[in-house]
């Protein structure tokens, strides 16, 4: 068991790594019984470029002062990425008062309040898999906000938003979790509101759909691996989710059945797909059904074994065709059904998601579609 001094340099260290990772630009740093925040700022005297200064707190380097650290550490990249960053605000950060702490006692912590959330999250759940995975992904932004003896204030989950990139997906989650947790705690109606200021639009980028010559040679090319063979092809042909391809059961006719995995909390339940292209699935033979794990029933799928095997097969199909998503494979299917000509309703029901779904998702090519079939009437 570490001694006293050793686990606060672990916790110290581990700090500064969750600072790194978040591109914070700051870290801790202990000198004697004291800390100090390190950074790159600008210079106190004019003409000079930024150059990394030392910022005293103080704060003894115990347990309690470096959850205080860490919120001034925070506090002082929020300023860096808003670009508010002034001298005089950290005039007196020795004194302490650049980030005012409420002296009433007791205080709700990172770490209670954290744990307030996980059990209202589950409370009236059933703990399936895919109800554990939707809380891991909570956990996951949860974690970024560090120290768990902080005091958790509305400023503290501020600062941790804004060190995440504006637009990205990653500052829509953050925005969205921390306000979650703030709402449970308790946090103001205005301040709940400021969460909303720094929720930035996202939207995804666009890839860009292998055409089906390529894609075909290397679904052929790959057909007889032993373990993943069959599920690629069956993924190509069928456009179903990767996670779904461990249900597909083929019929002889150019339709299947896969269980629709995505539904918000509800079991899996059974769908039709269908063979794009028909001929496709004979010559590949998917018929002859050849994976390494089956679902056969929705009481059988496990969410978490599922991503944890798509997540073996997408990096198999990524070193055997660089740059090559299982995604990629179902966006294709998409594609191709649209260049069929295939109804749009039909296309979003054999894939699994509603027409508004399939049409913001593939809306470049439904129109590219749509003005092609009006410049051919007007021939």
């Amino acid at each position: 068991m570490p001694s006293g001094a050793d686990a606060f340099e672990q916790q110290l260290s581990l700090i500064n790594q969750g600072l790194k990772a978040q591109r914070a630009g700051v870290s801790i740093n202990r000198r004697g019984q004291g800390l100090a925040l390190l950074s790159t700022l600008p210079s106190k005297t004019p003409g000079k470029p930024p150059q990394q200064q030392r910022i005293p707190l103080s704060l003894k380097a115990d347990s309690q002062g470096l959850a205080r650290a860490h919120e001034k550490a925070l506090q002082l990249a929020g300023e860096k990425a808003a670009g508010t960053f002034s001298w005089e605000n950290w005039a007196n950060a020795k004194q302490g008062s650049s980030v005012p702490v409420p002296s009433e006692e007791p205080k709700l912590t990172v770490a209670q309040g954290c744990e307030q959330l996980e059990a209202d999250f589950w409370e009236g759940k059933i703990r399936t898999s895919a109800a554990v995975r939707t809380w891991q992904r909570i956990g996951a932004e949860l974690k970024r906000i560090g120290t768990p003896d902080a005091v958790l204030t509305p400023d503290l989950l501020l600062t941790i938003v804004k060190t995440t990139e504006a637009g990205s997906r990653t500052r829509l989650e953050s925005c969205k979790v921390l306000k979650r947790l703030g709402k449970l705690v308790g946090f103001s109606k205005d301040e709940l509101s400021e969460f909303d200021k720094l929720r930035t639009p996202y939207t995804p980028g666009e890839r860009e759909v292998p055409g089906d010559a390529e894609l075909f040679d290397t679904i052929r090319r790959l057909r007889d691996h032993k373990r993943w063979g069959w599920a690629t092809a069956a993924l190509a042909v069928y456009g179903c989710r990767p996670s779904e391809t461990f249900s597909i059961e083929p019929a002889d006719n150019g339709t299947a059945r896969c269980l629709t995995v995505k539904r918000k909390g509800e079991p899996p339940e059974w769908r039709t797909a269908m063979a794009l292209p028909t001929e496709l699935a004979d010559e590949l033979q998917l018929q002859d059904v050849d994976r390494s794990m089956s679902y056969d029933s929705p009481s059988q799928y496990d969410s978490l074994e599922a991503k944890a095997t798509t997540e073996k097969w997408g990096k198999w199909l990524g070193r055997q065709a660089e740059g090559l998503q299982l995604y990629d494979l179902r966006h294709a299917w998409a594609v191709r059904s649209i260049r069929d000509a295939v109804p749009t309703g039909l296309a979003a029901r054999c894939m699994g998601h509603d027409i508004s779904v399939h049409t913001r998702t593939y809306h470049r090519w439904l129109t590219e579609a749509d003005v092609a079939a009006f410049v051919a009437n007007r021939r």
